[in-house]
């Protein structure tokens, strides 16, 4: 079965409203997380800074931190601020997440050599970890977060293992003698706490990273479902209001249109009549009102039954519709009944409209005429502003007696009246036609 273009529309409108709301989705998602990473590393920029100013205040006392320490700190500066630069590039969260693991392998090798600079297993070396894994942890996964913390406790314990074994040469900066490093027992018992201390804290700030990433997704969805819920219901909105500017269209057409014959009905007609001779006036031109009414209509209906007669009505209304101007306004009075007005049009274009449209009836009446059912003709009365009248009652007045006294005069004429009831008569399109 088909699907109706409607619900194919409807369906592909669907379909774009989620897709704009997935893509705005993951760029507030994305935005978010460029916010956060620039916090990471600012506060890593200002942890640097505070360190450096500590060198460069304890160097002048005699007990200033090793010249390592402080290259350590210059070369891990650099690193942040290139990372920085970087992610204000970065248009996908797959590429901002590989920068990240870059940025954390540096880091690790940044902090080895902090710890190594400050004398091994000082507990000011064992901070730097600590910082380490505060600051990283938070934007990692569980998996993530553990084989970051293994890599760390590789480092240490290789790092605390190359200086016990004297492999690479002791620094000293707090009094704890290189024999400490030499002991076993030491290196073993300290290592594992430190191990347990970094599986700690590790497990900690992933708890509280993962936590507030849950509540940011959450957020962000309940802001993408609401976007959505706003674009539907603005489409819904626009829709309904289209449909009702369809509807009240039709019903002012069903309004204004007589159901019969199409033309516009008696207070449409009239109002739209009223609308024209007020342009007439202000303008200064003429406008020609045209009384039309059926001649022997009642025959029609008589012989042929009223289908037969709202039949011969319909013909009439086509033939005078195809006989005016599109500027033409035409209306059913009521009955057999119609008005016509003839903007910009004086006396003699008023006849010469009247005689197109009773020749188009004539030349038809063959096509039109039924099993020898009558075929009635048409009488005009033609009144015209300002010379027979400024007012619409006078005007429709004028033309309705002037087309009862072409109706007197045998039917199937025109006749013009003026005021005091004077016409000018137009010939029957018949006798032309025998003439002719």
């Amino acid at each position: 079965m088909k699907a109706c273009p409607s619900s194919l529309s409807e369906d592909a409108g669907g379909t774009e409203t989620e897709s704009a709301a997935h893509l705005a989705s993951s760029e507030g998602q994305l935005a978010e997380k460029r916010r956060q990473h620039r916090a990471f590393v600012g506060a890593r920029l200002l942890l640097v800074s505070l360190f450096l100013g500590l060198w460069l205040l304890l160097w002048p006392t005699g007990y200033g931190l090793p010249y390592g320490f402080m290259f350590v700190l210059v070369g891990e500066t650099g690193a942040l601020l290139i990372y920085l630069r970087l992610v204000a590039g970065v248009r996908q969260e797959r590429t901002l997440d590989r920068l990240h693991y870059v940025l954390l392998t540096a880091e690790l090798g940044f902090h080895t050599a902090i710890f190594y600079f400050l004398g091994g297993l000082s507990w000011l070396g064992a901070v730097a970890y600590i910082y380490a894994l505060m600051y990283a942890t938070v934007f990692l996964t569980w998996r993530q977060a553990v084989a970051f913390t293994v890599a760390v406790a590789v480092a240490f314990m290789t790092l605390v293992s190359l200086d016990g074994s004297g492999l690479i040469p002791h620094q000293w900066f707090l009094p704890q003698g290189p024999d400490r490093f030499r002991d076993p027992e030491f290196i073993v018992t300290t290592s594992l706490a430190f191990v347990g201390v970094l599986a700690t804290v590790t497990f900690w700030m992933v708890f509280i990273g993962n936590e507030v990433r849950r509540e940011r997704d959450e957020a962000l969805k309940a802001n993408a479902s609401l976007v959505n819920a706003q674009d539907e219901l603005r489409r819904l909105n626009d829709e309904l209001e289209r449909k009702v500017q369809e509807r009240t269209r039709a019903l002012l057409r069903r309004a204004e249109i007589d159901q019969l014959t199409g033309l516009r009905n008696r207070g449409a007609v009239t109002r739209r009549c009223q609308e024209m001779l007020l342009l007439a006036k202000r303008g200064k031109r003429p406008l020609a009102v045209v009384m039309a009414d059926a001649d022997g209509f009642k025959a029609c209906n008589d012989e042929g039954g009223h289908q037969y007669g709202d039949w011969v009505l319909q013909a009439l209304a086509r033939g005078l519709k195809e006989g005016c101007r599109g500027s033409d306004i035409v209306g059913r009075m009521g009955g057999d009944e119609f008005l016509i007005v003839l903007p910009d049009t004086a006396e003699q274009g008023a006849l010469h409209v009247c005689r197109r449209v009773a020749e188009r009836l004539e030349e038809r009446k063959a096509e039109h005429r039924r099993d020898g059912l009558p075929w009635p003709s048409l009488s005009f009365g033609v009144a015209i502003f300002p010379e027979h009248g400024s007012g619409l009652d006078e005007l429709i007045r004028v033309a309705d007696r002037a087309m009862y006294e072409a109706k007197a005069s045998g039917g199937g004429c025109w006749k013009a009246g003026v005021s005091g009831a004077t016409f000018v008569q137009g010939r029957p399109v018949r006798e032309a036609n025998v003439e002719g």
